[in-house]
């Protein structure tokens, strides 16, 4: 049976081209340090760090460069290979099995990813990344912002994404995981070039914004939502007797 009009077979077909993933695994000097905001709060070293969907593998490179344990799962085999060739483990493995095998980390992330699974595998792999979780670890996911109408380039911009994400359901998310929302909020934002001057603009880019998102929230009568085109989100497998702690802005 031929496919109906107007679908797409294999929407990975042709991906890495599409990217334009080369296979080297370097982080260029903005990601590194995009990557050190987002994780200033939770250093790296002598940390278990898995990666879900690596790419081109300029996170891995960065948290090896901050002395973790870096492994990676990814479905496209050409940047399985160039992992591997670089270094890093590239597990051939889904999350259960990692989880089923016993593995545990200290910290799961996944750039861009989640948007990709369906509304049933959003819930099942959360749980398992629970799994995956050691006591007090971490999940940082981004993607894009499904409430925010800046978000739509990045949501409507793949074949593959499956799924539109918003603050709620990244709530929903946590409740039905087991998981604790640290913090659902814009990316951290870095100058694209380092140095006072682009820190001065930047941080009054920032205070525009957040000004913006409070003046919507005051005229439509709803909490304030962050609305950049990514959401970022921090969640926690929580260490028995611990006190949750969250932050959404």
């Amino acid at each position: 049976m031929s496919e109906p009009s107007g679908t797409i077979a294999d929407p990975y077909a042709g991906y890495t081209e599409w990217k334009r993933w080369d296979g080297v695994f370097r982080t260029s000097d903005k990601e590194a340090r995009y990557f050190a905001a987002e994780f200033r709060e939770f250093p790296l070293r002598g940390k278990r760090v898995l990666e879900i969907g690596f790419g081109n593998g300029s996170f891995l490179a960065w948290a090896k460069s901050e002395g973790a344990d870096a492994a990676g799962i990814e479905l496209n085999a050409d940047m399985r290979e160039a992992a591997v060739r670089n270094g890093f483990v590239a597990f051939d493995d889904s999350l259960a099995d990692l989880a089923n095998k016993g593995h545990r980390f200290d910290v799961v992330v996944a750039f861009d990813v989640i948007e990709h699974w369906d509304t049933t595998e959003l819930i099942e792999n959360f749980r398992r990344i629970r799994a995956l979780l050691a006591d007090g670890g971490i999940f940082l996911a981004r993607f894009p912002n499904g409430q925010s109408p800046f978000g739509r380039v990045f949501q409507h911009g793949d074949f593959s994404h499956k799924s539109t994400l918003t603050t709620y359901k990244i709530e929903y998310l946590a409740v039905a995981s087991g998981l604790e929302i640290m913090r659902i909020a814009n990316p951290c934002r870095v100058p694209s070039r380092a140095g006072p001057l682009g820190s001065l603009r930047q941080t009054w880019m920032a205070w525009r914004r957040r000004r913006i998102e409070r003046s919507i929230a005051r005229l439509y009568g709803i909490r304030k939502l962050p609305l950049d085109p990514n959401l970022v989100a921090v969640l926690k497998k929580p260490a028995p007797g611990e006190t949750s702690q969250r932050e959404i802005s």
